[in-house]
């Protein structure tokens, strides 16, 4: 049969497709053993000297395509050519490989139909193109279509022009035609696009010069898209692939699931987009945000993203790419003079609306607020409080002789109770004469000079009540400028005191976790009444003011109560707001420290010592235990897979009596509400760490805890070598989650390759350091562990309480899948894929209207949902806000997996919702639930058994309506949060 590129190469008709082409000149030029035989033949002689020798000795018949890549990228086809069905790939690509096969290294066929809806090989056909790549050829690179996400038609044009290149020569055969014909023809190599600057290339990488002198290839971009190290070779000086790859940890796994070829083309890609830092020294959303004139661009569609903008114009125009070394902050003298021009702007709003604190009945809190002058902050602090809280207040404000309009404050703020002295007799004794007139339960002293921060008021009261022997509540205060002025305050053996964390963010770790403190200031501070009255409010020595506030916290203390911070109590204050100087507020300060060293010299001299102790061993004065507790980052819910039990073990050892401070190792790149709604109030977590912090963390840390939790067998290995150099000897707990040999060995069993699972165990568990406990998560990998290590293994299985939703078999349909993908590999990624490409098929064959699937669930940033072109007989929703919706009108939920580890929590998950479950015999046995039961178990590589089972429980309202109880009856008896609280409660009684 004569080759299909003998036809093709010798054919003269007009639809024969672009990329079908023998050039002679640039065969001649590349192949020197052909120029000498053929360079003054007949014109036909080069054609008919590729077509019987060069195909077979690797060469390509014009610069359109590429042999070498074409084999090296495709095996199966190099195996048939050395065989002999096919005469060269060239000779495969013609017969077979246009139809989606990418013919060189500067286009991706996948790429082109992914970005373009119109690139169906039907449509195609229908315009009379061969491939996506003939359409490429005959108009796409002229119409700016993107072939190669480093080839921009376009630029590449204006390079050429700049270049002395004609618009003729280069509009004639296209930019990308062109381009490849330059390349290796003696002429400068230029960009291709913004993307890739080859003259920097060959200079920075040596290797590679090299390379393409000794004529290996072709020129630098050739290099950079066909090396086999591709992670050793920077692109452009602006990015770097071992900085993307550490600082973003979800790449190395989408590189090895073959998503991409290196960390750059996922940027390029992708990365760009989400302003992923390209270099340590450049921030993205730092360069877009900053500058008004990049956004402008960006939004007009000028440039295609923010590092084009920046390597395009940016760096010409000197554009700051990154903060400065520390973030310029607010000056606070303006920011001071903004706060109380905001407060003077708002007295026309109080003209006509005034304030009213009446009430009917009993007050719930009582507000005592001391003024002298400053009519203007009075206002805005009352007004912030009316509007903070809207149940019943008492407010009881004394004016110490204002000369202000606070003389007249009444005719504006209705129903407070108003004390008028004389004479200014301080803050101290003004406080003292209102506490006679307290009815509420709790009482409030509230500075003149603030702004509260959203439920300030109802989030102190709840943690006030929270406890019988909490006798004050503090908050975050905040001054003008932005910047801490304590989280909580600390008293040292000197008496001088500290507010914590002072000129820090609001939103560092150690400011945002409730904690025992020595005190907080009257700012803001709520009492008990009845406490506060029984130690006769604040110490008279103390006057006019300061420390009385640290004086009636130390009484509290010494009377068996606690002092409480509650970040969720958020203050701005206008620091000295009240005072007549700054100088002279000092002044008070140094002489009630005098006074308070005095009367609490006992108390003091147990007290830590600022040359000693650090702050934040200070901190606090809890006499819970700490425990260190290390994942992968910061175990949020809504990550789904191994993360919710992670989450529900921080959550139990909270209640335990530990307080819990998270450490992520990867990072925490979330958003603050995630990261601090979703774990323990009283948990500090350390979102703005990582593994390379932890070496000076554990040093400073050393002597802090009392337990350190490690999740997952790998984040161990990693700490082994730094808790030896740290002379850690502080019990270690390892929490295996899910033995990574397990997952390996049930995928090779599903790839029907062999596997020693023992050897796998050996070197998983090799060379640990000595562990307190050792934790498995059912009772099969407890015993593969025993053997392997030779200690007791703990079993702590999975925290799920039944909250069944309503619906009934009638009202529901279709199927769901709820599950994270977190590596485009995991087995989340392959159930889907199995279902759609063996499953789906089954079903949508056996039934006239198969059930539709839904997926739902987290993925990981980069990797398309599941990595899969999902089939018409799903519907991909992505990460969801709220998933009980999708439970109750779900009728199975589905679990295809092929191979895991661990347990499956996204069955506990479903079962809990009431929604019967379809499974492998590989999850039903992790699960120890029973075929026909609580599950319908399949075999793990049957796809018809499971698309029968699906069709089953479709129809047999009677079996779901079993397998649903049984579950739920199971969950109740085995996983609810008492036996797994009391696991974890055991586990930590070393």
């Amino acid at each position: 049969m004569p080759q299909a590129a003998h036809l093709l190469l010798r054919s003269d008709a007009k639809l024969r497709p672009a990329w079908a082409m023998f050039d002679r000149g640039w065969y001649l030029h590349h192949y020197p053993d052909a120029r000498a035989l053929c360079v003054d033949a007949p014109e036909a002689a080069a054609l008919d000297y590729y077509l019987q020798v060069g195909a077979r000795l690797g060469h390509s018949p014009s610069p359109l395509f590429d042999e070498a890549y074409y084999l090296a990228s495709n095996p199966d086809v190099a195996a048939l050519v050395r065989s002999g069905q096919y005469a060269s790939g060239f000779d495969h690509y013609c017969q077979h490989g246009w139809r989606g096969v990418s013919p060189h290294w500067l286009f991706d066929d996948a790429l082109y139909a992914e970005l373009y809806d119109d690139m169906s090989l039907e449509n195609l056909e229908l315009h009379g193109c061969f491939g996506r790549y003939d359409h490429y050829l005959r108009s796409g690179q002229r119409e700016a279509r993107v072939g190669h996400y480093l080839f921009d038609a376009p630029y590449y044009r204006d390079q050429a022009l700049a270049a002395s290149c004609s618009a003729e020569e280069i509009d004639g055969p296209g930019p990308y035609v062109h381009f490849l014909a330059c390349l290796g023809s003696g002429r400068d190599e230029l960009a291709p696009s913004i993307y890739f600057d080859p003259a920097w290339y060959v200079e920075q990488h040596p290797v590679a010069k090299q390379a393409i002198l000794r004529g290996d290839y072709l020129a630098a971009l050739h290099h950079y898209l066909t090396n086999d190290t591709p992670e050793l070779f920077d692109p452009v000086p602006q990015f770097s692939e071992r900085f993307y790859r550490q600082r973003y940890p979800d790449i190395d796994a989408a590189i090895a699931a073959g998503l991409y070829r290196n960390a750059y083309q996922q940027f390029v890609q992708h990365g760009c987009f989400e302003l992923r830092q390209p270099s340590a020294e450049i921030d993205l959303a730092y360069y877009r945000d900053m500058h008004r004139s990049v956004r402008d661009a960006l939004n007009a569609g000028l440039f295609r993203d923010a590092f084009a903008h920046f390597r395009r114009a940016g760096l010409a125009e000197g554009l700051a790419y990154s903060p400065p070394v520390k973030r310029p902050g607010l000056e606070e003298y303006p920011a001071r003079e903004g706060f109380i021009r905001k407060a003077r702007a708002d007295l026309a709003l109080f003209a006509r609306q005034g304030l009213d604190f009446g009430f009917a009945g009993a007050p719930e809190v009582a507000v005592i607020m001391v003024a002298y002058g400053r009519f203007e902050l009075t206002m805005r602090s009352l007004a912030s409080l009316r509007q903070n809280f809207g149940g019943k207040i008492q407010l009881i404000l004394v004016d110490n002789a204002s000369e202000d309009d606070t003389r007249r404050i009444e005719h504006y703020v209705r129903g407070m109770a108003l004390l008028r002295n004389p004479q200014n007799v301080g803050f101290l004794k003004a406080c003292n004469q209102a506490l006679a007139h307290v009815a509420a339960p709790c009482l409030l002293y509230l500075n003149n000079d603030v702004a509260l921060g959203f439920g300030a008021v109802a989030s102190a009261m709840a943690r006030l009540s929270a406890a019988a022997d909490i006798g004050a509540v503090c908050g975050k205060i905040v001054r003008t400028h932005g910047c801490l002025q304590e989280a909580g305050s600390i008293i040292w053996d000197d008496g001088t005191t500290s507010g914590y964390l002072r000129g820090e963010s609001p939103l560092a770790p150690g400011a945002n976790f409730v904690r025992d403190v020595d005190y907080g200031s009257a700012v803001f501070l709520l009492c008990r009444t009845a406490l506060v009255k029984a130690l006769a409010g604040f110490d008279e020595a103390f006057v006019p003011a300061y420390y009385e506030d640290a004086d009636l916290c130390v009484r509290m203390l010494q009377a068996g109560y606690r002092i409480v911070y509650d970040p969720a109590v958020s203050v701005e204050h206008l620091e000295f707001g009240s005072a007549v100087t700054p100088e002279a507020s000092m002044a008070l300060m140094r002489r009630g420290r005098r006074i308070f060293r005095e009367r609490h010299k006992a108390f003091l001299q147990a007290q830590p010592s600022p040359g000693r102790q650090t702050p934040t061993r200070a901190r606090e004065r809890s006499g819970r235990p700490k425990l260190l507790f290390i994942e992968d980052t910061v175990p949020l819910r809504r990550l789904g897979s191994g993360f919710v039990r992670s989450n529900d073990i921080v959550h139990a050892i909270d209640r335990a009596g530990y307080d819990v401070h998270v450490f992520p190792m990867n990072g925490a790149p979330y958003d603050v509400m995630s990261l601090l709604g979703d774990m323990p109030a009283r948990a500090e977590v350390l979102y703005d760490r990582a593994f390379g912090d932890i070496k000076a963390f554990l040093s400073e840390r050393r002597e802090d805890y009392q337990r350190i939790w490690v999740a997952r067998t790998h984040n161990l290995r990693r700490l082994r070598t730094l808790l030896i150099e740290s002379g850690n000897e502080v019990p270690v707990i390892l929490d295996t989650e899910a033995l990574a040999s397990c997952r390996a060995a049930t995928k090779a069993a599903m790839m029907r390759t062999g596997f020693d699972l023992d050897t796998a165990l050996q070197a998983e568990l090799a060379d640990l350091p000595d562990l307190a406990r050792i934790i498995a998560v059912n009772q099969a990998e407890a015993q593969l562990l025993q053997r392997v290590r030779g200690q007791t293994v703990e079993i702590l299985g999975t925290c799920r309480e039944a909250t069944p939703t309503k619906p009934g078999f009638a009202a529901r349909s279709g199927l769901l899948f709820i599950g994270a993908v977190h590596e485009a590999d995991a087995p989340n990624a392959d159930s889907l894929n199995y279902y759609t490409q063996e499953i789906f098929p089954v079903l949508a064959q056996a039934s006239v209207s198969a059930p539709l699937l839904t997926v739902a669930g987290y993925c990981a940033p980069g990797i398309e949902h599941a990595g899969l072109k999902l089939s018409e007989g799903v519907r991909a929703l992505g990460e969801v806000a709220q998933t009980r919706p999708l439970y109750e009108a779900a009728r199975i939920f589905v679990a295809p997996t092929r191979f895991a580890a661990g347990t499956p929590y996204k069955i506990y998950e479903a079962a809990a919702h009431g929604v019967p479950c379809i499974v492998t015999t590989l999850l039903a046995e992790q699960l120890g639930w029973r075929d026909g039961e609580e599950v319908l178990a399949v075999p793990t590589l049957d796809a018809e058994a499971f698309a029968r089972a699906i069709l089953r429980l479709d129809s047999d309202e009677a079996l779901w309506t079993r397998l649903r109880a049984n579950a739920l009856k199971r969950l109740r008896r085995e996983n609810g949060i008492a036996a797994f609280q009391a696991r974890v409660q055991q586990i930590l009684a070393l």
